[in-house]
């Protein structure tokens, strides 16, 4: 059935609202995660899934023209995402993994929207830190037409069926003549850099610095055995170098859970390529003390994060990696967050980034 401008446009402008709303609360679920509160997040959510649900169904049969069916594909494709991470709550009754997959499909939905960043402004602003979202001029420099196809959200040999490649965000707007900071961000266990690299999308959009999110080579970083994945790691960070000017004096590895340990267990070796370490919710790996690599913790800047309520690694892991950093030397940071569970904070990104490098101001 073929949509009347009216509708159509009625339709994009009831949705579009509608799916970052339920977007942006979501992230509120994935903050607050934990086993016992499913109950409570599933209630949260659920008025924001029942509006797009019926949203959706209303207009599921929109056909958009041709100028602009490209767009309407990303956009419905994005609330089919966003309803399935939702249903991923509301009908998970305290089964964890069934919420973890719910926040896989949080991250495809964020893939499906971000192409169409620019034709919408909110959906443009969704991509950006709060405080940048009324920022004019950024908002202009993103929405310009580029020329160079080595902009943007880019992946090599990161398919969501492989392991060992990488994804790169490189600002749409970057002065190539300038030295740039480099984020790597690391996923836990079982993850993949194709989903973890929203955890800091925003950020890296906002404040155009570059971001790589690379993909372990098996299902999680080398924490036992040989090391596989530090070679593969250096080789990626020198191709990118190869390609984009990169500041050498900022580059931040950073990671969650598994992430997190390997962050420390990679950062803290000899002529470590890496200026600033964050681990998120990770150990200080027993190795780095049995190879007397906690020698090159000393003076190294650490930004330490861990929940108070982590059920996997308990808050106790983290106040020994603490007391350990310390009698080694290290610059560090230490963030035990109140009531966080043994997931993602996103919220602490922006004070990182100020720890991290200054000059990066929204």
């Amino acid at each position: 059935m073929a949509s009347s401008d009216e509708a159509l446009l009625d339709g994009i402008t009831q949705l579009t609202p509608a799916l970052l709303t339920t977007m942006e609360a979501f992230e509120q679920v994935q903050r607050n995660m934990l086993p016992s509160r499913l109950d409570q997040l599933a209630n949260f959510i659920r008025p924001f899934e029942t509006e797009l649900q019926d949203l959706f169904d209303r207009y599921s049969e929109l056909e958009f023209p041709e100028h602009i069916e490209r767009f309407g594909n990303q956009l419905m494709e994005a609330c089919t995402y966003s309803l399935r991470a939702c249903n991923g709550i509301t009908s998970s009754q305290g089964d964890t993994m069934a919420a973890m997959k719910a926040m896989r499909a949080q991250c495809r939905a964020q893939e499906k929207l971000y192409p169409i960043a620019t034709v919408l402004r909110p959906i443009s602003q969704y991509f950006l830190e709060m405080p940048a979202r009324e920022n004019t001029r950024l908002l202009e420099l993103l929405n310009q037409e580029q020329d160079a196809g080595d902009v943007g959200l880019l992946h090599a040999n990161n398919a969501r069926d492989s392991r060992g490649g990488f994804s790169l965000y490189v600002p749409e707007y970057l002065d190539r003549t300038a030295p740039t900071s480099l984020v790597i961000a690391l996923h836990g266990g079982t993850g993949h850099g194709a989903d973890f690299i929203w955890s800091w999308m925003r950020e890296a959009r906002t404040r155009g610095f570059v971001l790589m999110a690379p993909t372990s080579q098996d299902d999680t970083w080398s924490l036992m055995g040989a090391d596989i994945d530090l070679p593969v790691l250096l080789q990626e960070i020198e191709f990118i170098a190869g390609q984009l000017n990169i500041d050498r004096e900022h580059i931040l590895l950073t990671g969650m859970s598994d992430g997190g340990t390997y962050t420390l267990l990679a950062g803290l070796r000899e002529a470590s390529p890496f200026t600033h370490l964050a681990p998120f919710s990770g150990v200080l790996h027993p190795e780095i003390s049995m190879t007397g690599n906690i020698q090159h913790a000393k003076d190294r800047p650490i930004y330490l994060v861990h929940g108070t309520l982590d059920w996997m690694f308990p808050i106790e892991t983290a106040y020994m990696a603490q007391a350990e950093l310390e009698a080694a030397g290290a610059d560090l940071t230490f963030r035990a967050i109140e009531g966080l569970s043994h997931t993602y904070a996103r919220d602490e990104n922006a004070a990182i980034l100020n720890w991290f490098n200054p000059a990066l101001q929204p």
